[in-house]
């Protein structure tokens, strides 16, 4: 009938306005808040990574924002991940969104550990803008491969090393597992010893949820302040 036809359209739209109000909703959505205050720091162009690929969201937002996905020149996204499954499911992610040739549009799929984040940067030949971690496991996979302190120790100060000027680190971190809580109370000690004349540091805790609620660091490599010039004799 007519009245059941309006009253589908009306559930349908009311359907999609609550989709978009939890999408912009940046606090109840870890990640939307991650890439949110992330863009902020990438241009089309730069070269970004994606420590921990997981299923490819991360890496599909960086490919977005710095517009390898539709092949802008200089557009670099690298992502690493150890296991085959997360090759597999980012590399449908991105052919579903309409990317499919990944590695002539400049973003590269890498089997390997993070902890070997140095060697890419330096293969790359130029400095990030952004670099990201989700720590932990890969959603809906085996809960056993997740990441580890000393590796994610490693890949953090790595990126510390290598990020650019004014560059930008996020690191999600999750309580609700042993290791995860020893990754957390770890780089929260780090970070917070970092010297304040070189970076900026950023803590996003849900002081309120599950002690499984993610956490979120995020780093900025302060500019190095030019040296005045001597006064001539």
């Amino acid at each position: 009938s007519e009245i059941t036809g309006k009253r589908i359209k009306y559930l349908k739209r009311r359907k999609n306005e609550t989709m978009e109000e939890e999408k912009n909703n940046l606090i109840v959505k870890t990640t939307a808040l991650v890439m949110d205050i992330v863009s902020s720091y990438i241009n089309e162009g730069d070269f970004v990574i994606d420590c921990t690929m997981g299923n490819g969201n991360d890496t599909l937002s960086l490919a977005k924002l710095t517009g390898a996905d539709h092949g802008t020149e200089g557009a670099l996204v690298y992502a690493l991940d150890v296991q085959d499954k997360a090759i597999e499911k980012t590399e449908a992610l991105l052919k579903e969104n309409g990317i499919e040739d990944p590695e002539r549009k400049g973003i590269r799929l890498i089997k390997d550990s993070h902890v070997n984040l140095t060697k890419y940067i330096e293969a790359a030949g130029r400095q990030p803008s952004a670099i990201i971690f989700n720590l932990g496991f890969m959603p809906g996979q085996d809960k056993s491969i997740l990441t580890s302190v000393d590796t994610t120790m490693q890949a953090v100060g790595a990126a510390l090393d290598n990020i650019m000027e004014d560059g930008i680190i996020s690191v999600v971190t999750y309580c609700g597992h042993p290791e995860g809580r020893e990754e957390h109370d770890q780089l929260l000690e780090y970070f917070a010893a970092l010297p304040s004349k070189r970076y900026h540091v950023a803590f996003f805790d849900m002081i309120n949820q599950k002690k499984t609620a993610p956490s979120v660091f995020f780093v900025t490599r302060k500019k190095r302040k030019k040296k005045a010039a001597p006064a001539a004799q």
